[in-house]
Parts: structure tokens; sequence; C-alpha cells
């Protein structure tokens, strides 16, 4: 189903190609937390398998809005809206991280992509990747999968610092890499590292063709890496 997403994995680490497969459902199923985290011991057996210690797996792309903000607040966690409906994207909806353990454990990621003043919001919130933070979230902690909530979902929106075109489409890649530790602080290991690439290209009409990246909008907020920073230890 994720034909399009890389993977790679850190030096001398197992191979987690076939773990991440094995975790696809039906075409249009949405990512989930394994039945079997929830069910019969019997079934933990399939799952003790796992030869990973997290997954990061991405959503199939769909037709996603793309909102245009001023350049000047291009690192900013959440800016006003200068125009929302400007673009459409073919991006992935959302991002889910999985814990393959039988054990708690700590993991945090970080995102970038490939296209200039285009920024990833995560819930909403963007951290840059040229900010101190570097692009990497807050760590969160995860239920070992014998245990319930060893699944967390996060929603992606996507948002531009610069006028796109409208009759030729901007191909972008987004890159994801995954880290585990013992606790919110660290240390940090490579778990995983994906891809995905897709577009977005100018929406029609006078409103997005006229929209000046000069002119901020009030709101939103100004920190340009306020979560994430605690983490940096871990680098």
């Amino acid at each position: 189903m994720h034909t399009n997403d890389t993977v790679a994995r850190p030096e001398g680490a197992t191979p987690t190609l076939p773990h991440v497969r094995r975790r696809t459902v039906a075409l249009g199923a949405a990512w989930s937390v394994p039945a079997v985290a929830m069910t019969a011991p019997a079934a933990h057996a399939g799952v003790s398998t796992c030869t990973v210690e997290g997954s990061i797996q991405l959503a199939p792309n769909i037709t996603m809005n793309v909102r245009a903000i001023c350049d000047a607040q291009s690192q900013w966690l959440n800016p006003g809206t200068i125009y929302q409906n400007y673009a459409t994207s073919s991006l992935p909806p959302y991002l889910e991280i999985c814990n393959c353990q039988n054990a708690d454990a700590w993991y945090r990621w970080r995102e970038t992509d490939s296209l200039s003043e285009f920024q990833i919001e995560v819930d909403g919130v963007h951290i840059d990747q040229n900010s101190p933070a570097a692009g990497w979230r807050n760590p969160v902690f995860l239920k070992g999968f014998g245990s319930t909530g060893g699944c967390q979902r996060f929603n992606l929106t996507y948002r531009t610092s610069k006028a796109r075109s409208k009759s030729d489409k901007s191909d972008v890649t987004l890159y994801f890499t995954l880290q585990t530790g013992p606790s919110a602080s660290g240390p940090w290991t490579d778990v995983v590292q994906i891809s995905r690439s897709g577009w977005i290209r100018r929406n029609d009409g006078s409103g997005p063709a006229n929209v000046n990246f000069d002119s901020c909008s009030g709101g939103g907020s100004k920190s340009m890496a306020a979560s994430a920073v605690l983490s940096g230890s871990g680098d």
C-alpha cells in the first residue's frame, strides 16, 4: 500500500522492512493498534516475532489543503493564516508511531522536507528543521505491544510561505527519523527512517494568485521551537 515510501535503517541494525509490511492493513483502512495488543494472550505469539524497537507509519497520500502564511513567520510554531485555501497537495494526513517491544519505551521523531519555504505541522504545530530543535519533536511515552496504548497517531497539516505555481506541481519529499530511548531525555538511538513523495499546486482563482507573502496576519504562536528543545541532549 505504501510503495512510495523509502525506508532506511541505522548501520548494523536488524532489517525492519518485513515488520513494516506486516503491519499493513487493507487499502483505505486506517493504521491502528494491532488487534493482538488488546485481545487474547495466545495472539501475542505472532507479535513476538517483531524485529524492530518501534515503527513509524504514514497514511496513504490524499488531497490535502495547504494554507498560506507570510515569509517572516515561516519558522513559527503556528503563525496566522493569510489565505486558508491557497493550494492543494497530495500528501499523508497523519503519521502513527508504534512500540514494537514487549516493554514500555520513549520515542521521538524529526520531520524534514525537500521543498523550500514549505512547512509540515504535527497536530497544528511546526518545529522547523532550521530552528535550535532541528525539527525534533518532544518525546512520547508508549506502552509495550502487550498493553493498550502501544500506538499513537498524530495529524499532519501543511503550509507554504512562498508563492506556488498554478500550472506546474511542485514536488516535495517528506523525511521522518524515529528514535527511541530509556527516558524522556534519552540517550537516543535511531530506529528507522522513512520518506514520502508528494506535490503541491496553487489553487485556481484570483484570491490565491494575489496572496502577498510579505504581509503577515495577526494571531498564531511566535515561538520557533518551544517544544523538543528539552530532548536535544540526545543528539
